[in-house]
C-alpha cells in the first residue's frame, strides 16, 4: 500500500463573462469595525464562536503574533466549520486506509477530534489562514491575494451568487460571511469553512478533475508528470535556508543602502493552461487517439510512436501547455496592481490604452504570449486575458482556431457549468488555468504574426524563480531600518537563466516603488566587480535587434556587453545622460517634427529614447520626455533556434559603482526597416 506523503513535503517546505461584475457587488450587510482590539483580542473576546481556532493558534504558538504590532489578514472560521473540516479530513484519510487498491490519502489528520490534532497540523492550519499584509474586501480582486500566506501559498479569490448576493470565496471553498473587521494589527474576515489548499502535485490535481480527462491521458501517455514533480529545491546542493537571513549591505556613491533580504523560499512550481474535455469535443477530439492524430497534423510525425520523446508530436503538444513558474490570473501581466506601502500602482502609470503583454518560455522551449488587450474596442476582448492574442489576421487558415485563446477567470469558469463549480486552481506546486480553445504552437504563424512585434521583457520576467517565489510582484515596505522589504539580494545559482561569472557580483531586485523612471516600476541593480549573463528568451529564428533600457546617474559604471560570448561594440558609460553629444537626445517639444529626426540621430549613435507608454519619476510625463531614461541598442544579430546569452561585465576600476537595467527588447528586423509598418514609439 502506497502512502501519499505530499503533506509532509508541504510542512517541511513551510518551515523554510457572466459573473465578471460580481466582484463589485460585495455583500456589506455583515461588516463590523472594532477599534482598540488586536487579532488576539478579537478571538479571545469571542471565545464562544472561535474557541477551536484559539486552541489551534495556541498550539501553534502563534497567539503572540496575533497580539503584536504589524498588519495581517486573518480568515477566521467558526467552531462549527472547524468541526466539519476535521471530520471530513479524517473520513478522507480513513476511507482509503484499508483499501488495498487505493492510494492512501495522508491529510495529516488521523482523528476527527480537535484534542488529537498534532502540533505540526496546528501550524499548517494556523499559517494557512494568516496573510502578512492587511487586505480589506475592496482590495480583493479576481485571481489571488498578491501576498502569500504564512504557508507560502497564494489564496485565490473568486465570487459566487448566494441568496441573490455576491459572496467572496477564498480558494473557492470558504465564503466570507463577516468581512472587514478592522483591528489594530490588520483585518479579520469571518469565513464559513476552513481554508484547505490542495496537497496534490499539479499533475495529480489535473488528473483528479473528470473534465480534464483527455489532457490527463496525454500527460500519462507522455510521462510528462515526471517533469512536474519538483517542489522544494536545493541551492548549491543544500536545503534552502537563506529566507531567514539578511544579505550584507552594499554602498554606491556616498549613500549606504539598507540591507536586503534573500528570497524567502526556493520552490519549483508550474503553470498549466488546460482545455476541458468539452473544448476538445467541439473540435472533434473525443479520445486520446483522436488527439494523437491531430497532434501529428500540428507537429509532424517525428518519433511517431515514442510518446515520451521531446520530438514526439503529443509530447510537444503537452509541453507547450506548461510553464516552469507559478503564474496566477491577476499576476500574469501588470494590470491594476498595488505594490508599495503608499498603494501606488506597480504599473507605474502605464497608458490606459496600452495592451498589457508579457512573454513566457514554455516547457516546449518556445514562447507563449499573454495579453490583456486594452487597446481593443471589444469588451469581450479587453476584459479578458488571452494566450497568443493578435490584432492581425492569421496567415494560416488552421491557426484561426488556435490563436486568441481566452484564459478563464475562476468566477466565470466555476459558474459555467455545475460540473466546474467546485474546481480550485491551486495545486501544491502550481496553478491550473482552464482555456477556451486548443493551444497549439506553430513556428511560422508565431514568427510571422503573434511574435512579429517589438517584444519587451521586464528583466524579472525572464527569471521564473522570482515570480514563483513571490519576489516579482512583491511589495515595497520599510521595516525599521533593518532592511527594505522589496529589496532582494538574489544569490548565485538561484535563477537558472542568470549566471554569475564573477563571484563578487551582487544582484539586487527592487520591487515596484514610488520613485524612479522604470518600466513596470521595478528595477535591477548590480554591484561589485560584476560579470554576469542572462540566457535570453527563445524567440523564433530570425534577425533581431537587441536593446536594453536603463536610467543614467552619476553612480553608474562602465560596462562591456557581449552577445553569445562575443564583444558587441565599445564599453558603455552608463553615467552619461542622453543630452550628452555622444547620445544626442533633444526633447520632442524642442523639435519641429515631434522628435522624428532626433530619433534617427540617436539611432545612429546606438541609442533610443525611452518609451512613451509609461510615465517616469513624477508620473506626470512619459519616460520618453526624460533625458535620464535611455534605451541602448546592443546589437543586431541573427538568432538561430539555439540558446543565446547576453553578458554584462564591469570594466572600470572605480569602486562603489553600479549597473542598472530595467528591461530588454528583442525586435524583429523587419519591424525596424519596413517603412509601411514603423515600430510604434511606445
Amino acid at each position: 500500500m502506497r502512502i501519499f506523503k505530499i503533506f509532509c513535503i508541504l510542512f517541511a517546505a513551510f518551515t523554510i463573462g457572466a459573473f465578471s461584475s460580481c466582484s463589485e457587488d460585495i455583500d456589506t450587510s455583515n461588516r463590523y469595525t472594532f477599534v482598540g482590539e488586536t487579532m488576539g483580542d478579537f478571538l479571545l473576546n469571542r471565545e464562544d464562536r472561535f474557541s477551536s481556532m484559539i486552541k489551534i493558534f495556541e498550539q501553534a504558538k502563534m497567539m503572540g503574533l496575533l497580539s503584536t504590532y504589524g498588519q495581517h489578514t486573518l480568515f477566521l472560521p467558526e467552531d462549527t466549520a472547524v468541526t466539519i473540516y476535521l471530520r471530513e479530513q479524517y473520513e478522507l484519510y480513513d476511507s482509503t486506509l484499508n483499501d488495498p487498491n487505493a492510494e492512501t490519502v495522508w491529510t495529516g489528520i488521523t482523528s476527527p477530534y480537535l484534542e488529537d490534532l498534532t502540533d505540526s497540523m496546528a501550524v499548517v492550519i494556523a499559517n494557512t489562514h494568516l496573510v502578512p499584509f492587511a487586505y480589506e474586501m475592496v482590495d480583493m480582486q479576481e485571481g489571488v491575494l498578491d501576498t502569500r500566506n504564512y504557508n507560502s501559498r497564494y489564496l485565490s479569490i473568486s465570487y459566487a451568487v448566494v441568496d441573490e448576493m455576491s459572496r467572496t470565496l477564498i480558494n473557492n471553498q470558504s465564503g466570507i460571511i463577516e468581512g472587514d473587521n478592522l483591528v489594530e494589527n490588520g483585518v479579520v474576515h469571518v469565513v464559513d469553512a476552513v481554508v484547505s489548499p490542495s496537497t496534490n502535485t499539479i499533475a495529480k490535481h489535473i488528473s483528479d478533475q473528470p473534465f480534464f480527462s483527455l489532457f490527463s491521458a496525454a500527460i500519462q501517455k507522455t510521462a510528462f508528470d515526471d517533469k512536474l514533480s519538483d517542489y522544494a529545491l536545493q541551492l548549491n546542493g543544500k536545503d534552502y535556508d537563506l529566507g531567514q537571513k539578511y544579505a550584507t549591505c552594499f554602498q554606491c556613491g556616498d549613500a549606504k543602502q539598507l540591507s536586503a533580504r534573500y528570497p524567502h523560499t526556493y520552490f519549483a512550481k508550474y503553470t498549466a493552461f488546460i482545455e476541458p474535455d468539452d473544448v476538445f469535443a467541439e473540435n472533434g477530439i473525443n479520445n486520446i487517439d483522436d488527439l494523437i492524430e491531430k497532434c501529428y497534423e500540428w507537429y509532424g510525425r517525428e518519433d511517431e510512436l515514442e510518446f515520451t520523446s521531446p520530438k514526439n508530436a503529443l509530447y510537444k503538444f503537452v509541453a507547450y501547455h506548461f510553464l516552469n513558474r507559478e503564474l496566477n490570473y491577476n499576476l500574469m501581466v501588470q494590470y491594476k496592481l498595488e505594490h508599495d506601502s503608499y498603494k501606488s500602482e506597480g504599473e507605474r502609470g502605464l497608458r490606459a490604452d496600452i495592451d498589457r503583454v508579457d512573454y513566457f518560455e514554455t516547457m516546449l522551449g518556445t514562447l507563449v504570449k499573454v495579453c490583456k488587450p486594452l487597446s481593443s474596442s471589444k469588451p469581450e476582448e479587453y476584459q479578458n486575458l488571452f494566450l497568443n492574442f493578435s490584432h492581425r489576421s492569421t496567415k494560416q487558415e488552421f491557426m484561426r482556431k488556435h490563436l486568441d485563446v481566452c484564459i478563464y477567470d475562476m468566477t466565470t469558469f466555476n459558474n459555467m457549468d455545475e460540473k466546474y463549480a467546485d474546481f480550485t486552481q491551486s495545486a501544491l506546486n502550481g496553478v491550473v488555468h482552464p482555456i477556451n480553445r486548443i493551444l497549439v504552437y506553430n513556428e511560422a504563424e508565431m514568427q510571422g504574426n503573434v511574435l512579429n512585434e517589438r517584444m519587451r521583457f521586464d528583466i524579472a520576467s525572464i527569471l521564473p524563480e522570482l515570480t514563483t517565489n513571490g519576489v516579482r510582484f512583491g511589495r515595497w515596505q520599510k521595516t525599521g531600518g533593518i532592511c527594505s522589504h522589496g529589496d532582494y539580494n538574489v544569490p548565485d545559482g538561484y535563477c537558472k537563466n542568470l549566471v554569475f561569472r564573477d563571484k563578487s557580483t551582487v544582484w539586487h531586485y527592487f520591487c515596484p516603488y514610488s520613485w524612479g523612471c522604470n518600466y513596470l516600476g521595478d528595477e535591477i541593480i548590480v554591484v561589485g566587480n560584476y560579470d554576469f549573463e542572462y540566457i535570453l528568451p527563445p524567440v523564433p529564428a530570425g534577425t533581431y535587434e537587441l536593446r536594453m533600457g536603463y536610467t543614467a546617474t552619476s553612480i553608474r559604471s562602465i560596462t562591456q556587453f557581449y552577445f553569445d560570448g562575443k564583444v558587441t561594440g565599445i564599453p558603455v558609460d552608463l553615467k552619461i545622460y542622453a543630452t550628452d553629444d555622444r547620445i544626442g537626445w533633444i526633447a520632442d517639444e524642442d523639435t519641429e517634427d515631434n522628435g522624428v529626426e532626433n530619433d534617427k540621430v540617436m539611432r545612429s549613435h546606438g541609442y533610443m529614447k525611452a518609451p512613451d507608454s509609461y510615465n517616469g519619476q513624477s508620473k506626470a510625463a512619459p519616460a520618453r520626455s526624460q533625458s535620464g531614461a535611455i534605451r541602448i541598442i546592443i546589437t543586431q544579430k541573427y538568432f538561430d533556434a539555439g540558446e543565446h546569452r547576453l553578458r554584462m561585465k564591469k570594466v572600470d576600476l572605480i569602486e562603489k559603482r553600479e549597473f542598472n537595467h530595467d528591461y530588454i527588447e528583442i525586435v524583429p528586423k523587419g519591424i525596424i526597416t519596413d517603412p509601411t509598418r514603423p515600430e510604434d514609439r511606445h
